[in-house]
């Protein structure tokens, strides 16, 4: 099995040396596929303008960093109408336009950013041995797609950029369990004006803001508002606790009533709990019990003591 099959499996590159360090790998190759179509008007090249490397970073092999210096070509545009005169080849699966890692290494790390975050994706990949920035990491992510209409059980809620600084919006599709679109604000124009570019909810889900219940009223009058569980349990135990508060003397004349008229019945005490014997208690039982029979017997304490060990 040659080299390239182990490094690049599937990938038009010819491996022509490896250096192996304690501090890393790096691998000298050569583009090898089909000449390439010029990106912008699709011309086939044909005329090779130069050569030149690339230095791209590629996932660690045997826990050591890998990188790849890789020699493609640039080729000439031969159509005139074209205005890129010149363009470079790019190896599939392996290299990507204006990019410094690999298409392999730029998975991982979108897959560490979508999991992990920032900080801790960065940690993460410090200890895979391909460091990088959180800011980098946090750039990797790209945007769901929005869909054309509203779900139709939509979730309204508010979250914090920073506390008690920014707010957001976040819509959930409640029977799918996913964000749907995240808002810059929590205003009630921008929940709205996304309401009418999005039509199609049926049922809001929402908390008391006020903002959310003007953008319902004005942009889907339709819809029905649902206010969500977690502020229905934490309205609804002030309200309870209110109201046994204002009506506490009739609760408790209830309360002596029912007990003076309920009639009284003897509970049998129940035996105290027992834990079951440890080996411990159960070796100290056994010990004691083999002391007295010896001493019965008419062992003196220091026989005793011989004939038991201690």
């Amino acid at each position: 099995m040659a080299i390239e099959d182990v490094l690049f499996p599937g990938i038009d590159v010819q491996v022509a040396a490896v250096h192996a360090a304690a501090d890393g790998v790096a691998v000298e190759a050569t583009a090898c596929g089909r000449p390439p179509d010029c990106p912008s008007c699709g011309c086939p090249g044909r005329r090779v303008h130069s050569r030149y490397r690339r230095r791209l970073a590629e996932r660690p092999v045997a826990g050591r960093p890998l990188v790849i210096s890789l020699l493609v070509r640039r080729f000439f545009c031969e159509r005139a109408e074209c205005r890129r005169r010149t363009f470079v080849e790019q190896v599939p699966d392996l290299s990507e336009r204006h990019r410094r890692h690999s298409v392999g290494l730029r998975q991982w790390m979108r897959s560490i950013a979508t999991f992990l975050g920032g900080r801790p994706g960065q940690r993460l990949c410090q200890t895979l041995q391909f460091p990088t920035g959180r800011t980098h990491l946090l750039g990797l992510l790209t945007a769901p797609p929005v869909p054309a209409r509203a779900p139709r059980v939509l979730g309204v809620d508010e979250f914090a950029f920073r506390k008690r600084w920014r707010y957001g919006t976040v819509l959930v599709d409640v029977e799918a369990a996913r964000v749907v679109d995240v808002l810059p604000d929590r205003d009630a124009a921008t929940f709205a004006a996304w309401l009418q570019e999005h039509p199609g909810a049926e049922i809001i889900c929402r908390d008391r803001a006020t903002a959310y219940s003007t953008a319902i009223r004005t942009a889907a009058p339709d819809a029905q508002e649902v206010a969500d569980r977690w502020h229905l349990l934490h309205n609804l135990s002030p309200a309870v606790e209110k109201t046994c508060h204002q009506h506490r003397v009739c609760l408790r004349k209830q309360a002596d009533a029912e007990r003076q008229s309920a009639p009284r019945r003897i509970i049998n005490p129940l035996p105290p709990p027992t834990l079951p014997p440890t080996k411990m208690a159960a070796r100290t039982v056994d010990r004691y019990s083999d002391i007295h029979r010896l001493l019965r017997e008419g062992y003196s304490c220091r026989r005793t003591s011989e004939r038991g060990g201690l």
